[in-house]
């Protein structure tokens, strides 16, 4: 149950000038959702993670494990936890994953060897030697043998051919998709049977193309329309089915002029959601295409650009302005460079729930969001208090704000009077924002641990 101490505590416990020896006592004596609120951010003190591997409880130690945070150093040994449910989290890619600091390739494949399905099957997603995914790929474990196909950019021949005798369908299933480009005949069963995912990858034969052409699931002709081996003779069929989810299909293949595709009868509404052929995926760093993309009439075309992170300047220029919503959001989260007005434009334009997930990228401007402090949008009068010229009695008057996610956004905020900062550890709202203030007085926080019952 969330009360008012609780959520004072749990600011505590993810504010960076907490005394050590409080962050000690809340690890120690907390219940587990102060521990998960301490130990998942950055810049936790390495004695408090060093106690936190020695803690008891697996779930404590699991959240060392998963953290990409935490040092190697203390994250390498928690593959000999006795606990899988630990071993498994450091099997796993890290949040905030630090590319810089992998696992030791011992550790690895202890991992890779683990006596818990699990862990090994987690595994699977990092950067392993050849001979330890070969192993996997022969894991008395089904799910274990599929997902190592599954995660192997280029698995040698002989492995798919021999996942194909699987006695488990899902690796089969695995080892098809896989050799289907050099054996098209091993994805004939599936392909009879009208499965898409089938129909949309695997090399077509005349006969075959023409059949999926003809069926009457339109979740099929959708799927083969997508398929970079349909004859062009089939294409034009296609681009005339009287489903407007085939038609729509047709209209994104790449090799259309843009002539063929204005000839189709599609539509892409605002709302519509278009998900990039598996292909595509492998030619992100294709700018001839991507430029073909990004200067399309078809607006799906550029959604598709807007995923590539390789776009130059000025595609990136162009799709920051482009009238599609969909494509600057894209852009927004995709690009590692976007301009910062379109980082600030979709935060104050977007309806969806990660409008502010950007705002801590470098090129978000900061500079002149003052003068969002008087909008009438809630979330532009707290885009306002990161603009660092913002006036204290600016600072202040948002703490009285009527909408609790201003009052809260100002309460982190360090220009905030003291005694003001005091008070909002009395609102409901706004407690919790107020005890992760760094200016938090420490006399204050050894208070809220106290009335918690942690001291």
């Amino acid at each position: 149950m969330r009360t008012l101490y609780s959520v004072r505590l749990e600011g505590v416990a993810t504010n960076p000038a907490a005394p050590v020896e409080y962050l000690l006592l809340i690890l120690e004596r907390a219940e587990p959702r102060m521990r998960h609120a301490l130990l998942r951010r950055a810049g936790v003190p390495d004695e408090v993670r060093a106690a936190a591997v020695r803690h008891p409880d697996p779930h404590v130690r699991r959240l060392v494990a998963v953290s990409g945070h935490a040092p190697m150093e203390l994250r390498a040994p928690l593959a000999d936890d006795p606990d899988p449910i630990v071993r498994r989290a450091l099997a796993a890619i890290p949040e905030a994953w630090e590319p810089s600091k992998p696992l030791p390739a011992d550790v690895l494949r202890r991992l890779a060897a683990d006596p818990d399905p699990g862990v090994r099957d987690a595994v699977v997603d990092r950067d392993l030697p050849g001979d330890v995914r070969a192993a996997l790929a022969a894991d008395p474990d089904a799910r274990v043998r599929r997902g190592a196909l599954l995660t192997w950019p280029e698995p040698p021949e002989e492995i798919v051919d021999a996942a194909l005798e699987d006695p488990d369908p899902g690796v089969r299933r695995a080892a098809v998709s896989l050799a289907a480009h050099r054996r098209p005949e091993v994805a004939a069963p599936l392909l009879a049977a009208g499965d898409t995912d089938a129909a949309a990858r695997v090399p077509l034969a005349p006969g075959q193309a023409a059949a999926l052409c003809r069926d009457g699931r339109s979740a099929v002709r959708r799927a083969v329309a997508a398929n970079p081996s349909l004859p062009p003779g089939l294409v034009a069929a296609l681009a005339d089915d009287p489903e407007h989810e085939v038609r729509l299909a047709v209209s994104l293949r790449p090799e259309l002029t843009e002539e063929q595709r204005a000839a189709i009868d599609y539509r892409v509404g605002p709302e519509d959601r278009l998900r990039p052929p598996e292909w595509f995926w492998k030619r992100l760093d294709d700018l001839e295409l991507m430029r073909r993309y990004a200067t399309s009439a078809h607006i799906g075309l550029r959604r598709f650009a807007a995923y590539s992170p390789h776009l130059p300047p000025d595609l990136v220029v162009r799709l920051a302005g482009d009238e599609d919503f969909v494509v600057r959001l894209l852009l927004s989260e995709r690009h590692p460079d976007p301009p910062g007005e379109l980082l600030l434009s979709i935060a104050l334009e977007s309806h969806f729930v990660t409008r502010l997930g950007r705002t801590a990228h470098p090129n978000f401007p900061r500079a002149g969001l003052a003068r969002l402090a008087e909008s009438d949008d809630p979330v532009a009068r707290r885009l306002a208090l990161r603009d660092p010229e913002l006036p204290a009695r600016v600072v202040e008057r948002l703490s009285r704000d009527e909408e609790p996610g201003v009052r809260a956004e100002a309460a982190r905020d360090a220009r905030l009077p003291e005694a003001r900062l005091l008070e909002l550890l009395d609102d409901p709202d706004a407690a919790g924002s107020a005890a992760r203030n760094p200016g938090l007085p420490v006399p204050a926080m050894k208070r809220i641990l106290y009335d918690a019952a942690i001291i």
